[in-house]
């Protein structure tokens, strides 16, 4: 089967699967909590790293996500860039 085929059939099934999902929310729930966008994400991070006394997990998992978003913003940043360098040869083919 070609690659374009399973694809196609892999998104079908996606569709048929989201059609017949109740609840969307719960569904993603999982997902969104083992997410770094939440700060949730960050403490259990922290935790697991035993360094820092209970009394701190909260404030530097707060830490850890500022920094992680800041390190989204500059790989946001470094996209734009990219992109707007490749901008002229687009224009030009």
């Amino acid at each position: 089967m070609t690659d374009s085929r399973t694809s196609a059939q892999r998104r079908i099934a996606a569709d048929i699967s989201w059609a017949r999902t109740p609840d969307r929310a719960e569904r993603t729930e999982a997902a969104r909590r083992a997410s770094p966008m939440r700060v949730e994400y960050w403490i259990e991070y922290v935790r697991a790293e035993g360094i820092v006394p209970e009394a701190g997990i909260q404030q530097a998992a707060e830490k850890y996500h500022s920094a992680h978003m800041t390190r989204m913003a500059l790989k946001a940043v470094a996209a734009r860039a990219r992109k707007k360098q490749a901008e002229p040869q687009l224009k030009a083919s």
